[in-house]
C-alpha cells in the first residue's frame, strides 16, 4: 500500500510490516532466516531503549541473542537483493513525480579496531576527526516521507591493500578500493536505472565538487542541484571559459 492511499488514517503497522516481511522474503531464503528478519524488524519498531541484541532478542522472548546475531553474521541470504526489495517497496509507498534522491555519508564511531573499514577518518555526525566507520547512503525523499535505499561501507585504502586485515575481518575479494563520489556514482546510476520517479538529485560538496558524477546526471538527462565548495572552478557553455567564484561572496551570500 502507497503513503498516498492511507495518508490521514489510522495505519495499521501489524498489517504493514507483514507485507513488508512478505516484498523481503524472496531475499532471505529458509523460513528460519525470514521468522529471524521478522523479529529483527519488530524490534527495530519497539519501544526498547537500545536496539542492541541482547534488547532486540528480549523484546522478541527468545533467552539469547545468537539467533539473531547469527541472521546478522552467519546466515546465508543476498544484502544486494534485500536492497532492491526494499527500493521497491519504498518506491511503491513514497514514489511521487517530485520525489528527490539524497546522496550523503556518515559516520559511527567506534572504540576498537577490528570492526571493517573503522579507523581516524572525518565523521560528519562527529564533526571532527574520530575512530569511526563511514557509510555511503542513498535516500529517497518525496512530500509522503523519506528512507534508506541504498549503502556502501566506506573501506579506506589502507584497509583495501592489508591482504591479512581483510581476510581476519571476511571482508570478499571483490571489494575493491573506491572513493566515497566513486560509490555515489555507482549507486546512483543503479538507483535510477531502477526508475523510481525522481525529480532531481541532491548531494552536498563532496559529491558536488566531483565532475564525473555531474557529467553522468548531465548524461542522463536528470536534473540535480548539489552544493560545491566556495573556490570551486565553474566552466560556462557557451564559450568554455574558466570562471572561479569567490568564497567571500559565497560566504556573504550563505550568511
Amino acid at each position: 500500500m502507497g503513503v498516498a492511499e492511507w495518508a490521514g488514517t489510522l495505519v495499521d503497522w501489524k498489517a504493514e510490516l507483514e507485507g513488508l516481511r512478505r516484498v523481503i522474503a524472496p531475499a532471505l531464503g529458509r523460513a528460519e532466516t525470514r521468522r529471524s528478519a521478522g523479529m529483527f524488524i519488530d524490534g527495530l519498531f519497539s519501544a526498547a531503549s537500545r536496539k542492541t541484541g541482547w534488547m532486540l532478542a528480549e523484546q522478541a522472548g527468545l533467552e539469547a541473542p545468537y539467533r539473531l546475531q547469527s541472521l546478522l553474521g552467519r546466515s546465508s541470504w543476498s544484502a544486494d537483493q534485500l536492497r532492491d526489495l526494499v527500493r521497491g517497496y519504498v518506491t511503491n509507498a513514497l514514489g511521487d513525480p517530485g520525489g528527490v534522491l539524497v546522496v550523503d555519508e556518515t559516520g559511527f564511531l567506534k572504540k576498537g579496531r577490528h570492526s571493517v573499514g573503522v579507523g581516524r577518518q572525518y565523521s560528519g555526525t562527529a564533526g571532527r576527526i574520530e575512530n569511526c566507520q563511514v557509510g555511503v547512503f542513498v535516500a529517497y525523499a518525496s512530500r509522503w516521507g523519506h528512507a534508506l535505499i541504498d549503502r556502501q561501507l566506506y573501506l579506506p585504502k589502507d584497509w583495501a591493500d592489508d591482504a591479512t586485515r581483510r581476510r581476519t575481518a571476511a571482508v570478499p575479494d571483490d571489494v575493491e578500493f573506491k572513493t566515497k563520489p566513486a560509490m555515489a556514482r555507482e549507486m546512483i546510476e543503479r538507483t535510477l536505472d531502477a526508475g523510481p520517479p525522481c525529480a532531481w538529485v541532491l548531494a552536498d560538496a563532496l559529491y558536488g565538487s566531483d565532475s564525473q558524477l555531474r557529467h553522468l546526471l548531465e548524461g542522463r538527462g536528470q536534473p540535480y542541484v548539489p552544493a560545491v565548495r566556495s573556490n570551486h572552478t565553474l566552466r560556462f557553455l557557451e564559450d568554455g571559459t574558466l570562471v572561479q567564484t569567490d568564497p567571500a561572496m559565497c560566504m556573504a551570500v550563505t550568511n
